[in-house]
This record gives C-alpha cells, sequence and structure tokens, in this order.
C-alpha cells in the first residue's frame, strides 16, 4: 500500500471515530433528558456489550453477516449501481441451502457437505443478482426498484418453500425439518462461543481486498463507478465490468445467508426479511467501499446493536433509541465534505512526500552506477 492510498485509510478511519464520537455526544445527551436512570443508561450501553465474553463474542457472531452483505454492497457501491438484492438473497440462500442439507443427508463429510452448501450460497446470489442487473443493461429498467421488489418476491419464495417443501409438521411453530449433523458450522474460542464462520469472512476480505486493489478487473471497477467516461474513452468494457462487479456481490450475500443458518441454527425458520442486506448497505457506506475498512464498519454496527439490546433489558430506553445514533454516524460519514479538507491536506502531503522520494532515487541511481563502473 503506498502512502498515499495509506493516509487515504487512515483518514477514513479517523472520520468513522469522529462520527462515532459525536453521535454518542448526541445519545448521552438525549440519555439524561429522557431516562430516569441516566447514568446507569449510559454505562450499560457503553460497557454493556463488553461486559461478558459471551455477549463479546456476540458482537463478532453479529459482525459476520454484516461482513459478508457489507462486502457485496461495496461492489454494488464500487460501479455505482445500487442493486439491493442483497437483502433478499440473504434470506432465499439460507433458504435454498437448508433445502438442499436436508436432501443429501448425513451422506458427505462435514468439510465437502460445507463447501458444497457455500458454493450452493454463492450460485443462489448469482443467479439473484443477475435479474435485476441483466433488466438494467438490457432495458434500462431502475435497479434500485426492481431490486427491492425483487426482495419481497423472495421472501415470500422463501416462506413457500418453508411451508410446502421441508417444513417439520412435529413442532408447534414454524420451522423446516432439523439440519444433518454434518451441515453445522462449529463454534470456536470457548466461552465466546464464536462461530467458526469467521474464518470464511476473514478470507472474504482478504480475497475482495486483492480483488479490489490487486487486479487489472478491481481497476477498471473502481474507474467504472468514479467517472463512467474516462472508462468508456479507455475502452473498458462498461456493461461487463458492471454486471461481473454485482454478481460476485450477490455470491458474496448468498454465501453470508448460508454462514449464517449453518452457524447459528438447527434448522430454517426465517418468514420475514432478516434485514442483513440493509445492514451491509450501511456498513459499506461506514466502510467507504473500503473492503479492508468493512470488518471495521461491520463489528462497530454490531456492537451498538448488542448494546442497544443490553439497554432494552435493562433500562427504560426503547430499543428504537439506536436507531438515532446509527442515522448520525452514517450521515457524517456519508458526507463527503466532513473532514474532507483535513484529508486533502494530508493526502496532498503525502503526495509532495512520494514524489520528492522518487527524485532522490532517481538522483541517487545514476550516482551508483558510475561509482560501479
Amino acid at each position: 500500500m503506498n502512502r498515499t492510498r495509506r493516509v487515504e485509510t487512515m483518514v477514513e478511519l479517523l472520520r468513522i471515530v469522529v462520527a462515532i464520537a459525536i453521535a454518542y455526544a448526541v445519545a448521552l445527551v438525549t440519555l439524561f433528558a429522557v431516562s430516569e436512570e441516566p447514568l446507569y443508561i449510559i454505562q450499560q450501553f457503553i460497557l454493556g456489550p463488553v461486559s461478558s465474553v459471551r455477549r463479546i463474542g456476540s458482537i463478532v457472531n453479529l459482525a459476520i453477516p454484516f461482513t459478508f452483505t457489507g462486502l457485496c454492497f461495496c461492489f454494488m457501491y464500487a460501479v455505482n449501481k445500487f442493486n439491493l438484492s442483497g437483502e433478499g438473497i440473504f434470506m432465499f440462500a439460507g433458504c435454498i441451502s437448508t433445502y438442499v442439507a436436508i436432501n443429501l443427508g448425513e451422506g458427505l463429510p462435514a468439510p465437502l457437505m460445507i463447501l458444497v452448501l457455500l458454493v450452493v450460497g454463492a450460485l443462489v446470489g448469482v443467479v439473484i443478482t443477475m435479474i435485476p442487473a441483466w433488466l438494467d443493461i438490457k432495458f434500462n429498467a431502475n435497479i434500485v426498484v426492481v431490486s427491492l421488489m425483487l426482495n419481497s418476491m423472495l421472501v415470500f419464495l422463501s416462506t413457500y418453500v418453508l411451508r410446502y417443501k421441508m417444513r417439520d409438521a412435529s413442532i408447534s411453530s414454524l420451522g423446516s425439518l432439523p439440519l444433518p449433523d454434518n451441515a453445522s458450522i462449529p463454534t470456536i474460542f470457548g466461552a465466546f462461543r464464536i462461530q467458526a464462520g469467521l474464518f470464511f469472512a476473514v478470507i472474504a476480505v482478504a480475497l475482495v481486498a486483492v480483488l479490489f486493489f490487486k487486479t487489472v478487473f478491481g481497476y477498471k471497477m473502481r474507474v467504472v463507478g468514479s467517472n463512467p467516461l474516462f472508462a468508456k474513452a479507455s475502452g473498458i468494457n462498461m456493461a461487463g465490468t458492471i454486471v461481473c462487479a454485482q454478481l460476485i456481490g450477490g455470491a458474496l450475500a448468498g454465501i453470508g445467508g448460508t454462514t449464517e443458518i449453518l452457524a447459528n441454527y438447527d434448522r430454517y425458520k426465517w418468514i420475514a426479511s432478516t434485514q442483513h442486506g440493509f445492514d451491509g448497505l450501511m456498513v459499506a457506506v461506514l466502510a467507504r467501499r473500503n473492503p479492508l475498512l468493512v470488518p471495521v464498519a461491520a463489528l462497530l454496527l454490531a456492537y451498538i446493536r448488542i448494546g442497544a439490546d443490553v439497554v432494552n433489558s435493562k433500562g427504560d430506553i426503547p430499543i428504537d433509541f439506536i436507531t438515532v445514533i446509527q442515522g448520525i454516524i452514517i450521515l457524517m460519514v456519508a458526507a463527503d465534505e466532513f473532514m474532507g479538507r483535513f484529508k486533502k491536506k494530508l493526502i496532498y502531503k503525502a503526495a509532495q512526500e512520494n514524489l520528492a522520494h522518487e527524485k532522490k532515487e532517481e538522483v541517487v541511481a545514476p550516482a551508483t552506477e558510475g561509482k560501479e563502473e
């Protein structure tokens, strides 16, 4: 990572921290105004999520699906195509993966079974994402409207598959037949009870970061999103790049849904949208479409959500209060001019230092060659 990119990444992290500080300041003032026990509520809100190893584990477990859907929306964000089907994909991929697992049964060894189901989730994501992507390219359909309507269809389709194809009639609630034992992702780190899907999330972040910053496709994708006129003039296949980026994003959302089901449930029970897809959009905005910052943003959002649960269970503040904090953070991080001047100054300084370093190397190189001769 060169000096300019390093400075840009550090400033983005600083922007998030400052936005959080301002949002928390507003939240604390509000808590003092509306709560009968403001000091206790504030303490629980800030320290509650890290007050036990189980809660810390819950933060990490909640951040894992946020990471997958956040990476999904990094791709949509990168090419400026807000295909929001990641929300429906997350739910439907979990449903189809469960259906496949039940039908395959105990025949495969656990590692192979889990790998097969992850591939199924990825394929579901690719197929579903193709629908709004193709309609956008072929008919110039509004991709936001199409993907939102598709999300609603996927919720009803998932419920249909659950109710009529894999329902367990022996339980009183609506749920699928149990997942076979070889389809379960185990927990790790003892008392923290963190799902092993954490490893899949880490691998996904690393691969996406390499794709974004170290490959030709990643460069094309970022150029198409930031300057489509230049990309077109440069001969970049606009349609192909845009569609491929969306398909990769959809595959990640599908893997996220499959991982969530296999790690945290013994059967499929989702009958309403999980909202993890839209949470992923929030994570991508917080991360400024940088996949390296997605885990940070995912952990932040998970920490806030667990804090809201703690406050709701131990105090007199409704859980909806957390929406205020989320809104303030997103507004500030999404605003390009928030700390924009500070960012430009640091980037300019880093660019000048890079230029001076390159000139120094050019001067030193001929002198060294002369001595060798």
